[in-house]
């Protein structure tokens, strides 16, 4: 971990080094850049120089050119062998063209310097600013770390209380229980005082001791079987929890497969629900066609019941033979169902609504050859004022087909309420009796 630096402090004498130093090298290099600056411009004029020529003299003063013969007319021989003089003019012009080249090259090692004096203070701005910025970081994490480092010692110092308090609340739990132990040991040795008045004899003191000490060794085999249950209690759950959370891996990896199976088949099953949905509609389509057809079959089975009905009633005024009991329904040979009247009067329309409720559900396949009136059952069942069943129905006499009674009362349950007649005058009765013929119920099917 990198060591956290301090923040500069009046006091931290090592932090001031730093900027002096750096002043001190900015400054040197001003001194520098003025020194530069002053050199470059000074400018190095062309002198003019003028020579004087001496003609030489001998030791008596006279000049040895006036003693040379004076032949004017005459050209002097040309030494071959001689030097030849260089131009004045031209050595003029490459001392000027040398000064200019001189002049450039001091010109362009200025700007050379100045460019590179303008790098070394762009360089020590940005030395600076970094300078400034590490040390506002460094100032920063001595705040973060004094804070840390108080909010640190107010957990410790919160801790500490909780930890005094909770030892205190542990002495005071303690001191409690001593005395509740100590109070049950003297209740304890006042009931062994008290019992060892009573004992007559010693013998049966001495087995009583006997039989405690036994006892206590017992409860601690005890104590010492639960405890090392424990242990292995805790153990196995470990051992459970280890394995639990590698079960919850491989769970968890069945899972995303499961995941990725189920996409698959929710796509599948998109696609099956769709055939399915067109299914159903067509499967609806049907079953309305079929609901149509048996409200056709009702209606037609609730008009011929009326119309029998009527005829029961009609042969009762005119003193025809009567169904037996007042009952309103058919006896042997005549097709119908028995069911009580509801104010004394047969009701021919709640008779035929009550037989159409419950003849739709039975379903039974009649056997070849049956006649009619050979298998007749009856029920009784009970009712609330609302029509609402009471019970089970009861059987007042089985038709000898037991799957033919179970599905008779199957549809008498489903049957519920039964409907209500048609004239709010009238009462529903608390119990009816209803004979079934599985030759009429195949007929009104």
């Amino acid at each position: 971990m990198p060591e956290s630096r301090q923040p500069l402090r009046p006091g931290n004498q090592k932090g001031y080094d730093r900027p002096l130093g750096l002043i001190a090298a900015v400054a040197v290099h001003a001194l520098l850049f003025v020194g530069l600056f002053t050199v470059f411009q000074w400018r190095t004029e062309p002198e003019a120089v003028y020579a004087e020529l001496w003609s030489p003299e001998d030791a008596s003063g006279e000049s040895v050119a006036g003693k040379a013969p004076k032949t004017p007319d005459t050209p002097l021989p040309k030494d071959e062998n001689a030097a030849p003089q260089p131009d004045p003019q031209q050595e003029e012009a490459k001392r000027l063209e040398e000064e200019r080249l001189q002049q450039q090259k001091l010109e362009e090692e200025k700007l050379e310097q100045q460019r590179l004096e303008e790098e070394r203070q762009k360089q020590l701005e940005e030395e600076r600013k970094a300078e400034e910025a590490r040390q506002a970081e460094e100032a920063r994490k001595a705040e973060e770390a004094r804070k840390a480092e108080e909010a640190r010692q107010a957990e410790e110092a919160r801790k500490a209380e909780e930890a005094r308090k909770a030892e205190e609340a542990r002495l005071a739990e303690e001191k409690r229980l001593e005395e509740e132990r100590a109070a049950e040991e003297a209740r304890r040795a006042e009931e062994i005082r008290l019992a060892e008045e009573k004992r007559l004899a010693e013998e049966k003191r001495l087995a009583e001791e006997r039989q405690k000490l036994e006892e206590e060794r017992k409860r601690l085999e005890e104590e010492q079987r639960l405890v090392e249950e424990k242990r292995k209690a805790e153990e196995a759950a470990r051992i459970a929890e280890q394995k639990r959370l590698e079960e919850e891996r491989l769970a968890e990896e069945a899972r995303k497969a499961e995941e990725a199976r189920k996409a698959e088949e929710a796509r599948k099953a998109e696609e099956a629900r769709l055939a399915e949905q067109k299914r159903l509609e067509e499967e609806k389509k049907r079953q309305e066609a079929l609901r149509q057809e048996r409200l056709r079959k009702e209606r037609a089975e609730q008009k011929r019941i009326a119309d029998e009905m009527r005829r029961a009633e009609l042969a009762r005024i005119t003193g025809a033979p009567q169904v037996q009991s007042g009952q309103v329904g058919k006896t042997t040979g005549t097709p119908g169902a028995r069911v009580r009247n509801i104010t004394g009067t047969a009701s021919a329309e709640y008779a035929a609504s009550i037989i159409s409720c419950i003849r739709p559900n039975i379903i039974f396949n009649v056997p070849a050859g049956i006649q009619r009136g050979q298998y007749q059952a009856v029920y009784r069942v009970r009712l609330l004022p609302n029509g609402e069943q009471v019970g089970n129905p009861e059987q007042l006499k089985s038709s000898g087909l037991p799957a033919y009674d179970h599905a008779v009362v199957t549809a008498i349950r489903q049957c519920n309420p039964f409907p209500r007649p048609k004239d709010p005058t009238a009462t529903i009765p608390r119990s009816l009796e209803i004979r079934f013929d599985p030759v009429d119920d195949n007929s009104g099917n």
